[in-house]
């Protein structure tokens, strides 16, 4: 299973919440130039899973357009990947999703959920994730710990 992890492009700093925080306008193109490069890369998604903040969900529809809108009946808004969810859970979900046939996922959450996301799956972090920054994760059937295959940070 190929697992992309994404933190949400640049987001305001002054909302009525921290869940209303939106994209700045550096946010949306960080997020539609990720998206770009995944598309470029001729990376096809089974499946995105999203957090439902606001920033998040405008980071997916940015990296939607970028795919020409291929993507919105593949997205799931999933409240386990909000900032504080569980690296575990998370980890447990992909298991199902892996078993149910998908087979390449792209994860849209926050600081510091996608880099606990990482250490759980491989064993460490090593990216820092940046507005933006993509982790590439590979999981193969045999194989009990992922292994980051690659970091795409925002240009």
């Amino acid at each position: 299973m190929k697992i992309f992890v994404m933190r949400h492009g640049e987001a305001q700093t002054i909302a009525p919440s921290d869940s209303a925080r939106p994209l700045t306008e550096k946010g949306k193109q960080q997020a539609y130039q990720q998206g770009q490069w995944l598309h470029s890369m001729n990376i096809q998604l089974d499946k995105v899973l999203v957090s439902p903040y606001l920033r998040a969900q405008q980071t997916f529809e940015q990296v939607n357009l970028a795919y020409q809108n291929q993507l919105q009946t593949k997205c799931e808004t999933w409240e386990g990947i909000t900032p504080y969810g569980d690296a575990g859970l998370v980890r447990d979900y992909l298991n199902v999703l892996s078993e149910d046939g998908v087979k390449t996922l792209l994860i849209i959450s926050h600081l510091p959920l996608v880099g606990d996301i990482v250490r759980e799956l491989c064993g460490r972090n090593p990216a820092n994730f940046y507005p933006a920054t993509l982790v590439e994760v590979g999981i193969h059937c045999e194989d009990t710990i992922g292994k980051v295959e690659s970091v795409n940070y925002p240009r």
